[in-house]
């Protein structure tokens, strides 16, 4: 991608007047009216997608996660700083005063921009006269940023407008080639964002703000990226954006581009879907998404090919676990000790199966969700078997969970090596993003494993169990589960206790 953004021709046209922030003035009757509207009034998740797509536009240009917006860096000396604004404000209307250059007219233009006072912004940019070239960029690349960012709400109409009006600065262009002799130099401080990719994130603000996930994420990043934090919420919303007739222009050639070969798209969402059913225990919704995916190519993944010296799709060997087949039926067992890095073999050790011969020794998931429907209609029953078949129910829930070995089952990932996918969460935040999905890796967006469901069936054993070796197993893996519960509860309530504390031990 260019550092720099090409000129806009003159046949631009750039919208003139953005709308200003205007602080919404209530009378005192209308606000007895809003108070009781909103007493009796049923209440609605305000982060909920409905709840976005209902915002005025006066709800959208006030909300504080609006790009740009002033942020401090979370550092140690972060407790003294400042928004100067105002004071650069000062500083750039008396230089103004004594200098003729224009550049402090576009210095004073971008401060107002940068308070979100688009109009003011665009009023001092009109009003001034200069032949210089590199001033006449400057003007035309700041009427466009206070054009889309004062719009309040990107409509197909609005995209339209950018396409038609700004495609330079979305309509990426094949990167020019280099002379045989030319290196590329390490930036140390990383390469300086263009106008292009602030107006790229704005956008992504926009739609996620507005409640269009689905394209504030393709904004960003691409369709195979969502195998990193499969989120159930955020996985509809891109399946709705791609299912959607009649897009834009806009949203066919810049956003839709993004939507990358995952080999069969429906499977692909259909693992994802299922997966979600699995975690909820909901092994009949599971079994239908399943068996939508029987086309599924496998996670989609890259690797170094030597021979081609390039970065290739990876191809999963026969026999290796890819997202949807074999999965052996260690995944019933329990685990002999805690060894993410160890062998199934050597982790893990099986249960009695012979009273369940639909219990393969290698299964895809459709076999498997076929087969926990079987345990749980056997699991019903009142007798030993039926004790057996809800230990191997929770065993399995526990196994794939957070805490089991085979926790790489239902999120999509190939293997159970750590990373943020296994991280107990630390907010109550349905949402860990504020302004949109960009470095959409670097915070955890899967739903958390519910412990209890893997509980309720160790109960069911526990109570239909009369073998006291079995029992004191199920009591075991019942301890193993509610331990889970803890981390869940330990991660949102961090000790407070000072590690200095000479009694940190007692008082933890």
């Amino acid at each position: 991608m260019q550092k720099e953004t090409q000129p806009i021709p003159d046949r631009v046209k750039v919208k003139q007047n953005p709308p200003k922030l205007k602080k919404e003035e209530l009378s005192f009757w209308q606000k007895i009216i809003r108070f009781f509207k909103n007493l009796f009034s049923s209440k609605k998740d305000k982060s909920s997608g409905d709840s976005k797509a209902d915002q005025s536009d006066d709800e959208l240009l006030e909300n504080p996660n609006r790009i740009p917006v002033f942020s401090k860096n979370n550092y140690w000396y972060d407790d003294k700083t400042k928004d100067f604004l105002d004071d650069l404000e000062k500083f750039t209307s008396k230089a103004k005063e004594k200098s003729k250059d224009e550049y402090w007219q576009i210095a004073d233009a971008y401060l107002k921009f940068l308070k979100k006072d688009y109009t003011s912004s665009t009023e001092i940019l009109e009003n001034i006269k200069t032949n210089n070239p590199e001033y006449l960029e400057e003007i035309k690349r700041m009427k466009v940023l206070n054009d889309i960012v004062s719009q309040p709400k990107i409509d197909a109409e609005y995209e339209d407008h950018l396409m038609k009006d700004y495609p330079e600065y979305f309509i990426e262009k094949p990167a020019a080639k280099k002379d045989s002799a030319e290196t590329d130099e390490y930036d140390y401080y990383g390469e300086v964002p263009s106008t292009a990719d602030f107006l790229k994130d704005v956008l992504a603000n926009r739609y996620f703000l507005q409640g269009e996930d689905g394209k504030s994420f393709l904004m960003n990043n691409k369709l195979s990226d969502l195998q990193y934090n499969p989120n159930s919420s955020l996985v509809k919303s891109v399946e709705d954006f791609y299912r959607k007739p009649n897009k834009t222009q806009f949203e066919q050639e810049i956003i839709a581009k993004n939507i990358n070969d995952v080999g069969n798209i429906d499977a692909f969402f259909a693992v994802i879907y299922g997966d979600r059913a699995m975690r909820q225990a909901d092994f009949d919704k599971a079994k239908s998404y399943y068996a939508k995916a029987q086309n599924f190519s496998g996670i989609p993944r890259s690797e170094w090919n030597y021979d081609e010296k390039k970065v290739t799709v990876l191809k999963y060997s026969p026999g290796a676990y890819n997202g949807f087949s074999n999965i052996s039926d260690l995944v019933f067992g329990h685990n002999v000790w805690e060894s993410f890095q160890s062998s199934p073999e050597e982790s893990m050790k099986k249960e009695d199966y012979s009273a369940f011969p639909f219990i393969k020794p290698t299964m895809d998931k459709l076999e498997l969700s076929e087969a926990l429907i079987q345990l749980k209609k056997i699991g019903e029953g009142k007798n030993q078997t039926a004790a057996a078949a809800n230990q191997l129910i929770g065993n399995l829930l526990y196994n794939t969970s957070i805490l089991g070995y085979y926790r790489q089952l239902f999120v999509m990932d190939i293997d159970n090596t750590n990373g943020g996918k296994y991280d107990f969460q630390s907010t109550d935040h349905k949402n860990p993003y504020q302004y949109y999905y960009k470095n959409f890796l670097d915070r955890t967006y899967i739903e958390p494993d519910n412990f209890d469901l893997s509980i309720d069936y160790y109960k069911k054993a526990l109570n239909l169990s009369a073998n006291k070796e079995q029992k004191a197993r199920i009591l075991f893996q019942m301890a193993s589960a509610e331990q889970g519960k803890y981390y869940q509860y330990e991660a949102k309530n961090p000790s407070k206790v000072d590690y200095s504390d000479p009694k940190y031990s007692e008082k933890k």
